[in-house]
């Protein structure tokens, strides 16, 4: 049975509860998915969208996740240091590793994106 999903994580909902993690020295990129994809495509060409866009370095590096101030984003941690210069390759190899990560918790039904929430 699936949970639904909470202030704590909004974007992920699945049969764990999961908490986006808080750590002080942590880094988020995120990734904005433009308005046109709303109803338009599967929790898979959605993570497969944001794997693309973190290669192509289109991604907001930043020290907080983005998905509770806005919508049309997807947030994820990556480890990093608040306040010191982190090579930009090496979190977005990091972020990469992460989307890639999701997209086959989706692809083997174990998560899902709560498209509720990317697309009020």
């Amino acid at each position: 049975m699936a949970e639904h999903a909470n202030d704590r994580c909004p974007s992920m909902v699945g049969s764990e509860r999961m908490v986006d993690p808080f750590n002080e020295t942590g880094l988020w990129v995120t990734v904005e998915f433009p308005e046109s994809m709303k109803h338009t495509h599967s929790d898979e060409q959605l993570m497969k969208f944001v794997v693309q866009q973190i290669q192509r370095g289109r991604a907001i590096i930043s020290t907080y996740a983005k998905h509770y101030e806005r919508h049309l984003c997807l947030s994820l941690p990556v480890v990093g240091f608040a306040g010191e210069e982190e090579p930009i390759d090496v979190v977005m190899d990091q972020a990469e590793t992460v989307a890639l990560w999701w997209l086959e918790q989706i692809l083997a039904y174990k998560v899902r994106l709560d498209c509720n929430v990317l697309f009020p």
